[in-house]
């Protein structure tokens, strides 16, 4: 599925003047939602991507991690072209429940509405696939990202990677009768 995503707001320095007058600049991208195969060369991009955004800062590296199990997930992905904006991983846990994993948005997409829309339309994806109810670990500093998307959180906030999470869930379709 191809659509655009349109936002003001990016602030951009003019230079010209000798100082930092900002300046709006608009961004329109032509974005297409995907799923990625296992072992493909998107999924490749997906694990450099992941690794960037959510494990570099931490000071870990995926090629620490036993990724074994991935091959038994899904994989889905926001391109501009051939270039991933954003990835994110949904584990089946049951016919009725799944479990978003390691989202991940490139940086300078960050706070465009990229991870909105990949969420956006994962879950339209999952409802067509009959899912019912999301999970997922939120870190802390992304809790508010997802309330905005309708998750509501379960439990205590819990340590994973070193840094505090929140389990949050969503029911994205009701029991087919």
């Amino acid at each position: 599925m191809i659509f655009r995503l349109s936002s003001w707001g990016k602030q951009s320095p003019n230079w010209r003047s000798g100082n930092l007058k900002r300046r709006k600049i608009h961004l329109i991208l032509f974005m297409k939602f995907q799923q990625i195969a296992y072992g493909s060369p998107a999924y490749h991009k997906a694990l450099l991507l992941r690794d960037v955004v959510l494990r570099e800062p931490l000071g870990l590296a995926l090629k620490d991690d036993d990724l074994s199990q991935e091959a038994s997930q899904w994989h889905f992905g926001l391109f501009d072209g051939d270039y991933l904006i954003a990835s994110v991983i949904a584990a089946p846990k049951s016919k009725e429940l799944i479990q978003l994993r390691q989202m991940a948005v490139s940086g300078q997409f960050q706070g465009q509405g990229c991870g909105r829309k990949l969420v956006e339309m994962l879950e339209k994806n999952l409802r067509g696939k009959g899912f019912q109810k999301i999970i997922l670990h939120a870190r802390i500093q992304v809790f508010e990202f997802y309330i905005r998307l309708g998750y509501i959180p379960l439990g205590e906030p819990f340590v994973e990677v070193g840094i505090p999470h929140q389990r949050m869930q969503k029911t994205i379709s009701q029991p087919r009768s």
